[in-house]
């Protein structure tokens, strides 16, 4: 049994006795009952998820996983790999849009490059470094299962210590050119879905540049034959760094007992390799 098998085996249902707890709080308020509808809903799902009915998510971050993808080469990104890294380097400093809106939800960012193709050292990124990038996977697997594993156990590691320091709500994402590519990718072949049914347009393709990029999708998906009833061969030939180091932080968040926030289509991506995998 290896060390993912072991920590999976750690995952156990939410706490029933903590939602019914919960539940009875909710109802206690001078309210009609149900009529908070989806945050009552979520508060008693974050009281399972921890175990505790007593909620507090007052400390909050947006973890952002960085890497890129060899996949760019062959055009399927209306910009080049290099812009990783200087938004990596923004989102250090603070200077993107995510980290003005996650502020004014009074909630921390927190960049790591997983994979980034460059060497980057500033204040405020995370080198959690797996390899410079992935493979080309129109032409080899995008990665190694050893690099895969790696980067979901730096997910896992990442709830751990943030736990650790205090964070109690956990909100995803990315920064990896060409990662809506690889996460149609996944979604095609674990959803059973053809790949145009799953691609879109990204951060700006033309009609032309989106037929290029479900051509260069499901050319991949028929060279390496990705097996779909097993999500770590469905990320090691498809997928990217950033998006296994999120499918990670859902299986650490689930180990830990740390709600995670699916947020957005990669994020998505990561969720469903998540399930898959546990």
């Amino acid at each position: 049994m290896n060390q993912l098998q072991v920590q999976l085996e750690q995952i156990k249902p939410l706490h029933q006795p903590s939602m019914d707890m919960a539940v009875r709080r909710w109802n206690s308020i001078a309210k009609p009952l149900n009529s908070l509808g989806l945050l009552e809903k979520s508060i008693i799902q974050i009281a399972g998820i921890t175990g505790n009915h007593h909620i507090d998510i007052s400390k909050r971050c947006a973890v952002i996983l960085c890497a890129d993808n060899g996949v760019v080469a062959e055009g399927i990104s209306q910009v080049g790999s290099e812009i990783t890294a200087l938004v990596a380097q923004s989102l250090a400093a603070s200077q993107t849009s995510v980290t003005v809106m996650a502020k004014a939800a009074k909630a921390d960012v927190i960049p790591v490059d997983i994979g980034i193709a460059t060497d980057i050292s500033v204040k405020g990124l995370r080198s959690k470094k797996i390899a410079y990038g992935t493979q080309n996977m129109l032409h080899s697997p995008a990665m190694t299962k050893e690099q895969t594993l790696q980067a979901i156990q730096v997910g896992i590691d990442l709830v751990a210590a943030l736990k650790q320091e205090g964070y109690r709500l956990i909100a995803t994402g990315e920064m990896g050119i060409g990662n809506t590519t690889t996460s149609s990718a996944i979604a095609s072949v674990l959803l059973k879905v053809p790949v145009e049914k799953v691609t879109g347009k990204g951060a700006g393709l033309s009609s032309d540049g989106l037929r290029h990029k479900v051509d260069v999708i499901e050319q991949t998906i028929k060279k390496h034959k990705p097996n779909c009833n097993d999500a770590i061969d469905v990320l090691s030939k498809v997928g990217g760094l950033d998006i296994a180091g999120m499918a990670g932080l859902f299986l650490g968040g689930a180990i830990h007992r740390v709600p995670v926030v699916i947020d957005g289509f990669v994020s998505g991506a990561a969720a469903l390799l998540a399930v898959n995998i546990c």
